[in-house]
């Protein structure tokens, strides 16, 4: 009863919890309610209860109810975390109480202790993923990353017997919105794949192996939470927008900070899931305007203030400018194009003294928001990609043969499906082909050339060429090998990333057409017709032939232009087809080319 009293009712529960906890020594309960008592007290002295009731439920009990829920919600400094490790080392032997400590000791930097700690609990016949997620958290962040990418993938393999969800916990500061309203609904039996997929969706260099992502999330893991760890998640800054408002008092020293930082004006391309309450943010923006998506703060609910949080998304940022006097940083990143600011300040001693993000315009406030929703790697990729993606019917009904294309000295392409599962890799010169049913498909390609690194990442969508009507692939263009006969992979091989033709050679074009109507001779006639529009307009090129060949299932359309037929400069090109026996017309995709 007293604990839902106002202030001065929950001193008088903490004293009657203190003398149950006097009569029952051994009993956990009344720690546990000290925990409460301190929480509904909140900022640094409820945070201080709430830490010593923590230690007296530990003492008691390793996994009472749940006080593993509270203790996310306190400071870990490394004494902390030591502390805790230490208690908890009483009830060694309880399979909560050693995968908990060894997780406390990799938090705390102990890595030889903890991926000791965890090898023992595997030898002994604990092959959980919880187990060996905390191996390979060890084991990489202390540097060794062969053996920690090893254990990690023993982790994901026993994924679904991950009770405490410690593979999510390690990886939730940088998901994106659709990732973490997914992991909510994702079975245990699917967590594997799931967390396939998410580091799928962020591999770097497809032509090395093992993904370097991982490895260099744990590392920023490490750092984060060395050097950005939110030090009193119990401030009411975090649990009321009402406090939050109270900070914009703070602007003028953060602008007058940002005055001798200088301008950056860049916007990070995209959209956020808050980009409707942004727009109508209007022009006083401030610290309370950072959208949040529940009742709690980003900051409390991953322990990290706003430089760890954007840290783990998006590592060092290209510059750092820091005004120690106003308490005040902005971090400066390149992101599609853009440099990008974002700033941070420390609110005042109500917020706790933590770093908070503390925009300053619509645009700082859209690129925070687009930011925590994404991630990036810091492998950099220095040179651009030109690819072209053509489609073609497959061996068997219902599949199609793509072909990737891109000019490199060597390349690797992968296709995801739109849950981001690998349904085909290939490493080495272009093109690269893949069988694909119709649907949407995310395509992946890196290359080297020239000594340079090149990635693309695209969204493409697969058609279907067994309509049973009419219908044709892409077309390709390119310089043949031999004038005299060339076919589908021989034009795909000679057709330039970039789409950039020599004019002063011949030009081969091959399409295949499919569904062509037979005449009574078993025949199919047929028009062709090949136009070259200038693009910025001017008069168009266009090459018509009729046609007559023998009936089948698909026929291989092709010409070879000679040089000088078609002038100097950029076309958009395609390939109309009549079919002359039942009066049909289809017309392939349009490609972009240029004739230099």
């Amino acid at each position: 009863m007293h604990l839902d009293w106002p202030v001065v009712g929950r001193w008088q529960a903490l004293r009657l919890f203190r003398k149950a906890a006097a009569l029952a020594p051994d009993d956990p309960a009344p720690w546990y309610w000290k925990i409460k008592v301190g929480r509904y007290l909140g900022s640094a002295d409820g945070e201080a209860l709430m830490k010593s009731g923590i230690f007296g439920v530990f003492e008691r009990h390793a996994d009472y109810r749940d006080v593993w829920a509270f203790w996310e919600e306190i400071y870990h400094s490394p004494g902390v975390l030591l502390r805790a490790a230490a208690i908890l080392e009483r009830h060694a032997g309880h399979p909560i109480a050693d995968l908990r400590r060894a997780q406390l000791l990799t938090e705390a930097g102990e890595y030889d202790a903890a991926g000791e700690l965890a090898a023992a609990l595997i030898s002994g016949g604990r092959t959980d993923g919880g187990v060996w997620a905390i191996r390979a958290q060890a084991a990489l962040e202390s540097g060794d990353t062969a053996a920690g990418l090893v254990f990690y993938q023993q982790a994901l393999r026993h994924a679904a017997t991950d009770s405490l969800e410690l593979l999510w916990r390690q990886v939730a500061p940088i998901a994106w919105p659709d990732e973490d309203s997914s992991y909510a609904h994702t079975a245990p039996a699917d967590r594997e794949e799931f967390f396939r997929a998410f580091w799928a969706r962020r591999e770097p260099d497809l032509l090395t192996a093992p993904n370097e992502r991982v490895a260099e999330h744990f590392e920023r893991l490490r750092h984060a939470r060395r050097n950005f760890r939110l030090r009193h998640p119990q401030s009411r800054f975090h649990y009321s927008p009402e406090r939050r408002a109270l900070m914009s008092s703070q602007n003028r020293r953060v602008l007058e900070a940002l005055l001798d930082f200088g301008i950056v004006a860049g916007i990070v391309p995209g959209r956020s899931r808050f980009a409707d309450e942004i727009q109508a943010a209007g022009v006083g923006v401030d610290v309370r305007d950072v959208p949040e998506p529940d009742s709690i703060t980003r900051y409390r609910r991953y322990g990290f203030d706003g430089r760890g949080l954007i840290y783990l998304r998006y590592g060092e940022p290209q510059r750092r400018l820091v005004d120690h006097q106003a308490e005040v940083e902005a971090w400066d990143y390149a992101v599609g194009g853009s440099l990008a600011r974002l700033v941070f300040a420390r609110a005042s001693s109500d917020s706790g003294s933590d770093m908070v993000f503390y925009p300053t315009s619509r645009g700082e406030l859209h690129n925070v928001a687009v930011m925590l929703e994404r991630d990036a790697t810091s492998v950099a990729a220095n040179q651009d990609v030109f690819v072209w993606a053509a489609f073609f019917r497959g061996v068997l009904e219902g599949e199609q043969s793509v072909y990737v294309g891109v000019m490199a000295d060597t390349s690797a392409a992968a296709v995801w499906d739109d849950e981001w599962i690998e349904v085909g890799r290939h490493v080495g010169l272009a093109p690269h082909v893949f069988t694909l049913a119709r649907g949407p498909y995310t395509v992946g390609v890196d290359t080297r050339h020239n000594g340079k690194r090149g990635r693309l990442r695209a969204t493409i969508e697969v058609p279907t060429l067994w309509r049973g009507t009419l219908a044709l692939s892409s077309l390709l263009i390119g310089v043949p090998v031999d004038d005299s006969a060339f076919g589908r992979d021989e034009v795909a091989r000679a057709m330039p990333g970039d789409g950039r033709l020599p004019r002063d050679t011949s030009l081969a074009l091959y399409a295949e057409i499919y569904g062509l109507s037979i005449d009574r001779a078993g025949r199919s006639l047929y028009e062709v017709e090949y136009r070259f529009e200038p693009v910025g307009g001017g008069r168009a090129v266009t090459l018509s032939f009729d046609r007559s060949v023998l009936g089948g299932a698909v026929v291989p359309e092709r010409i070879l232009v000679q040089p000088g037929r078609i002038p100097a400069g950029r076309f958009r090109v395609h390939l109309t087809v009549r079919d002359k026996v039942r009066r049909r017309i289809a017309q392939s995709t349009y490609i972009t080319v240029e004739l230099r």
